[in-house]
């Protein structure tokens, strides 16, 4: 694996989640995702569901360091994504 392993991408879809896109660049043939859901967020934040969109990604930035060591150890033992529920 490269040395270089960074958040690359960042997208929502219809259910409110958010996907982390790791990689070693925007060509990475194997990029890692995390996908951050509404009740994960909830939950690491003491909060009841439903959370808005934002809180997610105020926490996705808080936590960006955090993930990103997530996202390279399991990328580590071979798997390409994680949902975090």
């Amino acid at each position: 694996m490269s040395e270089r392993f960074e958040l690359i991408a960042k997208q929502s879809d219809i259910s409110g989640h958010l996907r982390l896109t790791y990689g070693s660049g925007t060509d990475d043939p194997l990029p890692f995702v995390i996908t951050l859901t509404r009740l994960y967020v909830a939950r690491a934040l003491g909060k009841m569901a439903p959370i808005s969109f934002n809180e997610i990604e105020r926490y996705a930035d808080d936590n960006a360091g955090d993930l990103r060591a997530m996202a390279l150890l399991e990328k580590g033992t071979g798997r390409l994504n994680l949902i975090l529920e």
